[in-house]
């Protein structure tokens, strides 16, 4: 990446090194003609003193209105100027007309501005596709890492229940087991399968939200005895010193998908856990104002960095690298967590806690339709 990156650099400046000697190159030349022409412009004056005395020494012209008439007919950037008034065929100054030069600096000055001109618009040009180059070089390598990522993480995810599984179905067929030990393996197993399918139904879930068929199916809900319920079963198994804390306002009603509100509590709530660490202090909090409901997953563990901020809902994103992350996951349940809470017309932020940790928190209106 360092390398190309480099490259990329290198490259760009040289393009805009090339554009700029370009119009630095017509720019000089300009003034370059400019001087060429106001020099041609002084040697037509001598040509046409020239000229004219020759036609006057062939007494081709006996007055000042046939010589002024000749001299206007071809030398139209010059003005002749009698000297002598008794002899003014003999007594003349060839020059060239004010407005004459006054047209070369006008056009050297037009010139100029275009070349300018045209130079930044080019550079500018340059500059904004080299960026949108550039963002598009860096995405490709992002998106590859991510489906690196991802492509390592689900086949940790679906091996390890799969192997569980056939691990239990050999058991059973191989030793004899009594009917308690064999009622422990069948459980086992269908929490393996149950895990297995929650994967897959992710997986779903997620190409669904990614191509925009999945449809909310709202009803009225209260959302303060949903939140209890998923909390209470998170907490069951779990000591009391680990127990996720609940401040939960009663009465919470509104429109809603249950499953789908469902679904993002338990990834959120899952997540906590998963990235908070044992004494993450997890804290569930529901309020309810005039017009919004205000939802938050609050944790004490080692937060989240800002650039990890900013690519956190980011499908298949996940903190760290497969080959080193401990904690298991797809990477889809906060990509599935914004799309939901984005369908319900919702917003969701994420922000660091005092004195340590991270806030995730949902805001979606009451009256939500």
């Amino acid at each position: 990446m360092n390398r190309a990156r480099i490259i990329f650099i290198i490259l760009s400046v040289y393009i805009f090194a090339a554009f700029g000697w370009w119009t630095y190159a017509h720019y000089s030349n300009s003034k370059t003609i400019y001087e060429q022409q106001k020099s041609i412009l002084e040697l037509d004056c001598y040509k046409a003193t020239f000229d004219l005395q020759g036609a006057v020494d062939q007494e081709l012209f006996y007055d000042t209105l046939g010589l002024r008439k000749f001299f206007d007919a071809n030398y139209p950037d010059l003005e002749v100027e009698f000297i002598d008034k008794y002899s003014p065929l003999n007594n003349f100054l060839v020059r060239p007309k004010l407005n004459s030069y006054e047209a070369l600096e006008t056009g050297l000055k037009r010139k100029q501005t275009m070349y300018i001109a045209e130079g930044i618009v080019m550079i500018i040009l340059l500059f904004w596709g080299i960026i949108m180059s550039y963002r598009s070089f860096r995405k490709e390598i992002f998106f590859k890492k991510l489906q690196a990522n991802f492509l390592l993480s689900i086949t940790h995810e679906l091996k390890t229940p799969l192997t569980a599984m056939k691990l239990y179905m050999e058991t059973l067929l191989r030793r004899q087991m009594s009917p308690e030990q064999t009622k422990t393996i069948v459980e086992n197993s269908l929490q393996e399968a149950k895990r297995l399918q929650d994967q897959v139904e992710q997986l779903l879930l997620s190409a669904q939200l990614d191509s925009h068929k999945y449809e909310l199916e709202k009803q009225t809900l209260n959302f303060s005895e949903l939140l209890q319920d998923i909390v209470t079963n998170f907490n069951n198994p779990r000591p009391p010193e680990e127990a996720i804390k609940m401040d939960i306002e009663d009465q919470v009603i509104l429109k809603a998908d249950a499953g789908a509100l469902e679904m993002v509590v338990n990834n959120l709530i899952s997540n906590g856990l998963k990235y908070g660490g044992k004494n993450a202090n997890l804290k569930v909090s529901l309020k309810q104002d005039q017009s919004h409901v205000i939802f938050s997953i609050s944790d004490e563990g080692p937060g989240i960095s800002e650039e990890d901020k900013r690519l956190l809902f980011n499908k298949f994103y996940r903190i760290g690298d497969e080959n080193t992350r401990k904690t298991k996951g797809t990477g889809l349940g906060l990509f599935i967590v914004k799309h939901l809470v984005t369908l319900h017309n919702g917003k969701i932020s994420v922000s660091d806690n005092q004195p340590k940790g991270t806030i995730f928190e949902i805001k979606l209106n009451s009256d939500a339709n």
